[in-house]
């Protein structure tokens, strides 16, 4: 999963300067999402595409043996990215992997998104990520739509911040409607969307 989402978001348009050393922005990026993911798996949300197979695993804890095409990164409604527990560490690994002026950039971004998730329950989308050998396949894409006939069906609403706007349009084809604009240091605006739970229509 680290390994994907620190190429997946490598040249991101947010995500990318969070990390503005060029030259050691993939083993810095690969080390800070590799904290992140593990914050992540304190939960079962977060679901990944085997690649070998061609089958999706609902979720990480039912495994599988294929290559990963993509993953995506969740939270429970009410769950914080970053646990309690794990904050000391967390802010002693941004310390020692950015110098200060990038270190209070990315705690400032966190701020920012922090203040606009909404205060309404919901399933939280935080990465989703494709395999540099797997994109243009439309993986990531399913792998969401996998997640949102749960969550539909569980009559949960999601959230996400589209940190690239090539990304907006195909997240409105799958029911999705901006919410709000993140306004981050540096100029970079970051759209939120917002998605109800799809009913689906009973058939006679």
């Amino acid at each position: 999963m680290t390994r994907i989402l620190a190429a997946a978001f490598l040249e991101d348009p947010v995500w990318g300067p969070a990390f503005p050393d060029l030259a050691t922005r993939p083993q810095v990026a690969g080390a800070y999402w590799r904290f992140m993911v593990r914050e992540a798996l304190r939960f079962t949300e977060s679901r990944v595409l085997e690649g070998a197979h061609g089958g999706e695993s609902d979720s990480l804890t039912s495994g599988g043996r294929g290559a990963l095409r993509a993953v995506s990164v969740w939270y429970p409604p009410g769950a914080d990215e970053v646990s309690d527990e794990a904050h000391p560490a967390y802010e002693a690994l941004v310390g020692e992997l950015l110098d200060a002026e990038a270190a209070a950039a990315l705690e400032q971004a966190g701020v920012r998104f922090a203040d606009a998730r909404p205060s309404e329950p919901h399933a939280y989308l935080t990465l989703l990520g494709v395999a540099p050998e797997a994109r243009g396949g439309g993986h990531g894409m399913a792998l969401l739509r996998t997640a949102l006939a749960q969550y539909d069906e569980a009559g949960i609403p999601t959230y996400l911040e589209s940190s690239n706007p090539a990304n907006d349009a195909r997240y409105e084809r799958l029911g999705y409607r901006p919410r709000d604009v993140v306004e981050l240091a540096g100029g970079a605006r970051v759209q939120t969307f917002w998605r109800d739970p799809h009913v689906a229509r009973p058939t006679f």
